[in-house]
């Protein structure tokens, strides 16, 4: 039966079948949509030249399976060049495919085979050196176990926090860590708290939110363009907006991504020049919580969780800062499973020696 599965390309003509399969399936969130692959392939500059190679997996009943793909060109700091699938807008992991609904576990097994063959068969052609992928625990079909491994992967699997927001408010209060509250409790005397969205979007605030995010990073991280789609995001309702202010200026902000029950941790911004003793986040953390919990979302999730140096994943120091103040607002860690699949032995051999180097010397210091 797996010789009558077909791939497809994805094309503009079929982006409607993509966002109908995307709404209907379990396993797809967010980073299947069209909206999602279209800010990936914007994230793009001329160092990446990003190349989509999407695709669909068909038979004779319709759609079985969506695999969103790009190629991506890196180069090393030496200037040596090398091919790459993952999109630099996903921190350069790729979202699993999603597979319809109700598929025995040996239909599934039969489409993710053909999947990952076209997947091979596409780096090959490109020269890829490394794929990378990850899956998403906001799925509605929760993931069981890292089954990448089963497609040649290695396992870079990371944890990630996740919030259960079908709790009562007195029991996602309760869960914060005691410091977390004292400072909401301070942030909310302090500052005025807005949260935009597709009921009361506002264009001012969220270009405010657009320059303190380059004001913060120090220089312009990204084309305008996806800052512009993330503002139809949330217009279209895929999307909020939360900042804070003080005496009418923006002392802060957070984007969250919305799709279907779950929400994710986008990102933020704090004006570097804003001179406060009272923490800015851990209010807006708080107010979002309470709006995604009265809005009807189940889940959220706050953000990756690392606790030291693994083989595959070296944290910095600001990223276990990060992870510590994420765990404080409560929910449940648990694995982001994650896999990495290489096509060239030489490059295999010299990224693991590094990463190895890397690993030794975060342990000798």
């Amino acid at each position: 039966m797996a010789d009558t599965i077909k791939i497809v390309e994805l094309t503009e003509d079929r982006y409607n079948h993509w966002e109908e399969f995307c709404a209907s399936c379990d396993e797809a969130w967010f980073w299947h949509t069209i909206a999602w692959l279209k800010y990936c392939a914007a994230y793009r500059d001329s160092r990446f030249e990003t190349r989509n190679l999407s695709f669909l997996a068909i038979d004779e009943t319709g759609i079985l399976a969506i695999c969103p793909l790009f190629l991506e060109k890196r180069e090393d700091p030496d200037g040596q060049v090398r091919m790459e699938i993952g999109p630099a807008g996903s921190g350069g992991l790729t979202i699993v495919p999603a597979i319809r609904n109700e598929q025995s576990e040996d239909r599934r097994e039969k489409i993710c085979q053909v999947i990952f063959k076209q997947i091979d068969q596409l780096a090959l052609k490109y020269q890829a050196v490394r794929a990378t992928f990850r899956m998403s625990p906001l799925n509605l079909r929760p993931n069981r176990f890292n089954w990448l491994l089963k497609h040649g992967c290695l396992d870079n699997s990371v944890n990630t926090q996740i919030i259960d927001l079908s709790s009562p408010v007195d029991r996602l209060w309760s869960a914060l860590r005691k410091g977390h509250k004292y400072d909401v409790h301070r942030g909310e005397k302090h500052y005025q708290i807005d949260i935009y969205g597709q009921s009361n979007p506002d264009k001012n605030a969220f270009e405010q939110y657009r320059l303190l995010h380059h004001k913060a990073a120090g220089r312009i991280t990204r084309p305008t363009k996806t800052f512009e789609m993330m503002y139809d995001w949330l217009r279209s309702g895929n999307g909020i907006l939360c900042s804070a202010r003080k005496n009418g200026r923006y002392a802060g902000f957070s984007y969250i991504i919305l799709y279907k029950d779950g929400a994710y941790y986008g990102s933020a911004s704090d004006d570097p020049d804003f001179e406060t003793d009272i923490p800015i986040s851990h209010v807006i953390q708080w107010k979002v919580i309470q709006w995604l919990r009265d809005n009807g979302y189940k889940k959220y999730e706050i953000g990756q969780q690392q606790f030291n140096a693994q083989f595959l994943d070296i944290p910095t120091v600001k990223d276990l800062n990060l992870s510590l103040f994420k765990r404080g607002f409560g929910g449940e860690t648990i694995p982001s499973y994650r896999g990495t699949k290489y096509y060239d032995k030489n490059f295999m051999e010299t990224d693991l020696a590094n990463n190895l180097s890397k690993l030794i010397a975060y342990y000798r210091t």
